[in-house]
């Protein structure tokens, strides 16, 4: 694997010849990949990113994975070990190869339908996630309070940017969770906290795929039920703009438990119960 000195004597040497340097893509191909930077080189590191990459909507349904030697140097080991992790997401049937070409994303609708099936790894997933909701619940709204104070045009940007492609993903019925993610990492930088950054962080790359994919079918299927998360979203937004910190961390605290009230009606149909008297008008309410 080439250091970086031998990439820069490279891109020397071809603007000499009159060749264009190769562009450095290595923070592209990085972002909404995990683990990147542990020691070793076991092909499972690797492919269990990547499966990440692909359930949490990174590289959607006919999206180009990065090339054998950029994923060599995203996780800093040789191409056979990704060559082993790309033949193993072949046998998943998550990704296909063009001869030529590359990799290209398959798709996840079987991985999702199995999950329809499973009514006990739901439960399972749904324990796990309304424990991810109740840590949140803490979290968040004080770090969108932060962020309405403290937040820049750059931070401004950031959020946005990530909302408008939550929302374009939607819109072409891709899973969202990266862009949903990126939206509340964004809004969690604002605070100038790292601490707020580590948590959110801390949240997103230890969800295994059945979490992420629970999460898709919980908070967007059906589609029209996306457009209350949406709608959630760019509240939070709105209220960051305008500085309004008090105001934004009640609309952050209001989107995390309308997503818990969500995921608690899910659960109940799975064990075919109604949801707590107390609930339940609340909970159907937030869930359309």
């Amino acid at each position: 694997m080439a250091t970086p000195l031998e990439m820069a004597k490279s891109s020397v040497t071809a603007a000499r010849r009159g060749r264009k340097p190769r562009r450095d893509r290595s923070n592209e191909i990085a972002e909404g990949l995990f683990e990147t930077s542990r020691p070793g080189g076991l092909h499972e590191r690797i492919h269990r990113s990547l499966v990440h990459a692909i359930t949490s909507g990174r590289y959607e349904k006919g999206a180009r994975l990065p090339s054998e030697p950029e994923l060599a140097v995203a996780f800093a080991v040789s191409r056979p070990v990704v060559r082993q992790a790309l033949d193993r997401l072949r046998r998943d049937g998550l990704v296909k190869s063009l001869r030529g070409s590359g990799n290209y994303v398959v798709g996840i609708d079987e991985l999702i339908a199995a999950r329809l099936l499973s009514a006990s790894g739901s439960l399972l997933q749904t324990q796990r996630m309304l424990d991810d909701l109740e840590f949140r619940l803490v979290i968040e709204p004080e770090a969108a309070f932060f962020a309405a104070r403290r937040r820049g045009l750059a931070d401004m940007d950031r959020i946005e940017t990530a909302l408008r492609k939550f929302e374009e993903a939607h819109a072409a019925g891709a899973i969202t969770d990266h862009f949903d993610y990126l939206f509340h990492e964004a809004i969690a930088a604002a605070t100038t906290n790292e601490h707020f950054v580590e948590a959110v962080r801390s949240l997103e790359y230890r969800s295994d795929d059945e979490r992420i994919l629970m999460r898709h079918l919980v908070h967007f299927q059906p589609r029209n039920r996306g457009a209350a998360v949406l709608r959630e979203h760019g509240e939070v937004l709105d209220l960051i703009r305008k500085r309004d910190a008090e105001a934004a961390k009640h609309a952050m605290w209001n989107h995390i438990e309308a997503a818990r009230l969500r995921l608690m009606k899910h659960n109940a149909v799975l064990v075919g119960e109604k949801p707590a008297a107390r609930e339940e008008g609340i909970a159907l309410q937030a869930a359309d």
